[in-house]
């Protein structure tokens, strides 16, 4: 069986497993017998218990071929809109947001408000949960007018600058900006080896927009690699599953020049002809958080 990006699953909690260098998981089965992992981390007040049944949303996959999942969230449907409390109002020219709200489980939540004024003598706002990643609403202002909807050209390349290094939800990211207005955020963990610094100019492809439609979702020009051309890589394992995982595909894992482990497709013939090789010439053929994507240069 194969699962799909957006589709919701439901799935039997049968064990915990501790994982080195990776933590504690839920080991859930689904009822075609395929096993699947899930960090229990992120859903410690979710409060689920050994034999409990869920409800889990494909939220994607990888290179690798690995499925990430999202359990439904006790309180929030996607696109429903709910009460939040509001921690604190701010106005930081260097921030992606505007506001601090607090969840169900009081977990802090910066969001963008169009609209700010009054709501400093208010407890409470109303607001759209887009959709929840690792536990976590992902917020949007209700009152967005038609005019303020994002518009992109999907694939263009722009410039744009390197203005800061915020922390956001425990995580940090590079304020991206146009010299006068800030575009998007990237993680930095994902291009720390291309040796950011404040002020840079940063070539990206635009590649889509945020789910709550405030910024553009931009990939960073490789300095290693182009789209196309044909580079050697180490290969380090061929795997018939990741995790869990029981999938009939198999997938060659090779490493970037940065150590990266990349996922590349292959059948039964070319795992064969590849099985006794360390080094793979592949095409690259895209990217996605600093990795390319590759496939096997069938002319080499």
């Amino acid at each position: 069986m194969k699962f799909e990006e957006g589709i919701w699953y439901s799935f039997s909690i049968s064990g915990i497993v501790d994982i080195p260098d990776k933590g504690e998981h839920f080991i859930l089965l689904h009822d075609s017998g395929r096993k699947m992992l899930l960090r229990t981390d992120y859903y410690v007040k979710y409060n689920y218990a050994l034999g409990q049944i869920i409800e889990c949303r494909v939220d994607k996959v990888n290179c690798t071929g690995q499925v990430f999942l999202e359990p439904k969230h006790p309180h929030y449907n996607d696109g429903q809109v709910y009460s939040f409390d509001i921690i604190r109002i701010f106005l930081d020219e260097e921030s992606l947001y505007n506001a601090k709200v607090k969840d169900v489980f009081s977990n802090e939540i910066d969001v963008y408000l169009y609209q700010t004024d009054g709501l400093q003598t208010k407890k409470n706002i109303m607001l759209q949960v887009v959709q929840v990643k690792k536990g976590l609403p992902i917020l949007c202002d209700i009152q967005k007018g038609k005019s303020e909807i994002i518009e992109f050209d999907y694939g263009k390349e722009i410039k744009l600058k390197v203005k800061s290094v915020k922390k956001y939800n425990s995580e940090d990211f590079y304020i991206l900006y146009d010299g006068d207005t800030i575009k998007t955020k990237i993680k930095v963990k994902y291009y720390k080896n291309y040796g950011f610094d404040i002020g840079d100019e940063v070539i990206c492809e635009i590649i889509g927009i945020e789910s709550n439609n405030y910024f553009i979702v931009v990939e960073p020009k490789n300095p290693w690699y182009k789209i196309g051309n044909v580079y050697t890589f180490t290969k380090i394992g061929i795997e018939k599953y990741a995790g869990l995982e029981e999938d009939k595909a198999k997938v060659m894992i090779v490493l970037d020049n940065n150590g990266n482990k990349c996922g590349v497709p292959i059948n039964k013939t070319i795992a064969t002809s590849l099985q006794e090789r360390d080094k793979i010439e592949c095409r690259v053929i895209g990217f996605r958080k600093g990795r390319p994507q590759l496939e096997i240069d069938q002319n080499p």
